[in-house]
């Protein structure tokens, strides 16, 4: 069953043979009314942009309804065939309850449509119900609408067609009289903050959703059933639906603030948590295979559903901050965490958003121990990211920090404000405690807020945290002071001596302070703080990851590695979508192709280089870290090697402003 499209519109009908198709059919409407609007489609297309026989017209053309007993009242035939188009194939029928000019989607009854062949229809349709509420298994399908742009009546254009799903699809049939088989239609405007697609029953539909501020428009395949109809976000990617084609304009990018959690497991292959069949494969979910099962396991296996679980609600999310680790990863190479896209091509190819593959990596791996990186992930469609995994098999974990609402939902989060990167705590020389390492399973209570230019009341802060000469394989975990120690972590250490740095964005608890635990190896934790996020901060906009600076290649700096004690001033407000009044960035720092083990130093320009790493590296492995800085004057950073030649790569994943 193809879905019926209608266009109100002048149509003009051709004149020659006066060989005709005819239809008949008896409308079950519980007494009521109403019109039909019809489309013949002929071997080479349609007749204009209207319907062949409209709902009404005060011009003396065709038209059609029925009456209170269901019979039909008006023109019921169309041409056989028409001179350039060919012959007839198929007949739309779009039922619209209530008198002409009546119509509206809020009523009590919801229409329906049916689409046949000409020899279907002239042995006669049958009866065909329209949905009513209070009619079994019928229901009024309206949901909320959200937006950063006021909401006025009209703001949303909703058009509704319910559709037969298939294999390997669980089966949702249409309604059925035994000769043809028909769904619940709708059309109209939205009220308020609230869309309808009027009553209907139980199933698939395919909906054109337009915004009539923007003009955005998409089409997409949604599930409907009572209880659960989803939200219209008109900041969101797809609109927050789980795939979508834009027919118009695509999709937009909205400030957010943050909202913090307790860090929280939300992904672990090793378990089948987040994703159920095994550890990530090869690639981005795509296949060429025809099976469609083995192509919905591929796609199963990259795509995390983010929103709606973890106390990250369903719908007004922008971005979420998550911990990721690769595990076990059979060889070199890197994944990315990308925003699941729109589709492009067929709204029915279940391999149309795999148009795209990103540019940037989020964690570069080189052996079979455990790599870390913060990661803000912008939310995709369905409220959705996508782990692009570069190598073989690879198992990965997850932490979520917080999430990001947008500027239409979840408006009461913190907002950020960074500093000139400060040193808190460094177990080696006695800074914020004892100068002494923590044993294995010892953990450590530092004050943060209020301390190191970080206000009082934050909420949450961003800190640093280094890993430094474990005695063996091990982590490290920050959370709130007072809390229980969660089940995740912020750094995993690769072994004995080695240096590993991540960047947090830890809740404070008790007192504004944060909890430090060494697990599994004792060994010296260094930890640098960049900032904060409270309310009294700037909101983050997150973007589709964007390289601004590649020291390989050119890009924002010169085409040459940073040698020892080399220090190179990089512009990052006002390129790429980046504006020039961001105040500050959210970057993945990387080293590539560095000669010697050594540091990198990124801070704001301007000020004085601060005592602190931002990725600590070792020879010939490329390693990431994320950082969430303040910008310097002119919206620019500094960044410093240490030791040895090192090309540098920034990747901003989210920009400050306010």
């Amino acid at each position: 069953m193809a879905f019926l499209v209608g266009a109100l519109g002048a149509v003009i009908i051709p004149t020659g043979s006066a060989s005709a198709a005819s239809f008949t059919m008896t409308v079950d409407a519980g007494g009521l009314v109403g019109r039909i609007g019809v489309d013949a489609i002929y071997q080479n297309g349609m007749v204009g942009n209207g319907y062949d026989i409209k709902t009404c017209s005060n011009s003396g053309e065709p038209t059609l309804g029925w009456d209170s007993s269901g019979n039909l009242e008006g023109t019921t035939t169309l041409r056989d065939s028409v001179s350039g188009l060919g012959s007839l194939t198929t007949i739309r029928l779009e039922m619209y309850p209530g008198p002409c000019g009546t119509y509206s989607p809020w009523n009590d009854a919801g229409g329906a449509h049916v689409q046949v062949t000409p020899s279907v229809a002239s042995r006669g349709l049958g009866r065909v119900t329209i949905p009513r509420l209070g009619q079994v298994g019928s229901f009024r399908i309206d949901g909320d609408i959200i937006a950063s742009t006021p909401i006025a009546d009209g703001r949303v254009q909703v058009d509704s067609f319910q559709i037969a799903t298939g294999y390997p699809e669980a089966p949702q049939p249409l309604q059925t009289n035994g000769i043809v088989d028909w769904g619940a239609f709708a059309s109209g405007l939205s009220r308020g903050t609230h869309w309808t697609a009027g009553v209907g029953w139980q199933g698939r539909y395919i909906m054109f959703v337009e915004d009539t501020v923007t003009r955005a428009k998409i089409r997409t395949l949604v599930d409907i059933v009572p209880g659960a109809i989803p939200t219209i976000d008109l900041d969101a990617i797809c609109f927050g639906f789980d795939m979508c084609l834009y027919d118009r304009g695509g999709p937009g990018i909205t400030a957010g603030s943050f909202h913090p959690t307790s860090p929280t497991r939300i992904l672990d292959t090793r378990l089948g948590l987040g994703i159920a069949n095994g550890a990530v494969r090869t690639g981005d979910g795509r296949l060429d295979t025809l099976d469609p099962v083995t192509r919905r396991d591929e796609t199963a296996n990259h795509d995390l559903q983010v929103t709606g679980r973890y106390g990250v609600p369903s719908a007004g999310v922008s971005a979420v901050l998550l911990n990721v680790t690769a595990v076990n990863a059979p060889g070199p190479g890197y994944l990315s965490v990308v925003p699941k896209p729109q589709s492009v091509g067929d709204v029915f190819d279940d391999q149309g958003t795999y148009w795209s593959t990103p540019s940037t990596s989020n964690l570069n791996v080189d052996d079979r121990l455990a790599v870390p990186n913060l990661v803000l992930a912008r939310v995709g469609a369905g409220g959705k990211i996508r782990v692009v995994n570069s190598f073989g098999p690879t198992d990965v974990v997850a932490d979520i920090a917080g999430w990001f609402g947008t500027g239409g939902a979840n408006t009461n989060g913190a907002g950020f404000v960074g500093v000139a990167p400060q040193r808190a705590m460094d177990s080696r020389v006695g800074i914020g405690g004892p100068a002494a390492r923590f044993a294995a399973g010892e953990s450590r209570s530092i004050q943060i807020a209020g301390k190191f230019d970080i206000p009082a009341n934050a909420q949450s802060v961003v800190i640093n945290i280094t890993s430094s000469a474990p005695d063996g394989i091990g982590y490290l975990t920050a959370y709130p002071d007072g809390e229980a120690t969660p089940i995740a972590s912020n750094v995993n250490s690769t072994g004995r001596g080695s240096v590993r740095a991540n960047l947090a964005v830890v809740k404070t608890g008790a007192g504004g302070r944060i909890r430090i635990l060494a697990a599994e190896s004792a060994g010296d934790v260094i930890i640098d703080v960049l900032g904060s996020f409270g309310p009294y901060g700037g909101t983050i906009t997150t973007i589709t990851p964007e390289r601004i600076v590649d020291t390989r290649t050119g890009i924002g700096s010169i085409a040459a590695p940073l040698g020892t004690n080399d220090m190179r001033t990089v512009q990052i407000a006002g390129r790429g979508t980046i504006p020039a009044n961001a105040t500050g960035v959210v970057v993945n720092v990387t080293s590539a192709r560095s000669t010697s083990d050594g540091y990198l130093t990124v801070w704001p320009t301007a000020g004085a280089m601060p005592p602190t790493s931002t990725v600590n590296f070792r020879a010939g492995r490329p390693t990431p870290n994320l950082a969430i800085l303040k910008l310097g004057i002119d919206g620019k950073l500094d960044v410093f090697n240490e030791r040895g030649s090192s090309d540098v790569l920034l990747d901003v994943l989210g920009y400050v402003t306010g």
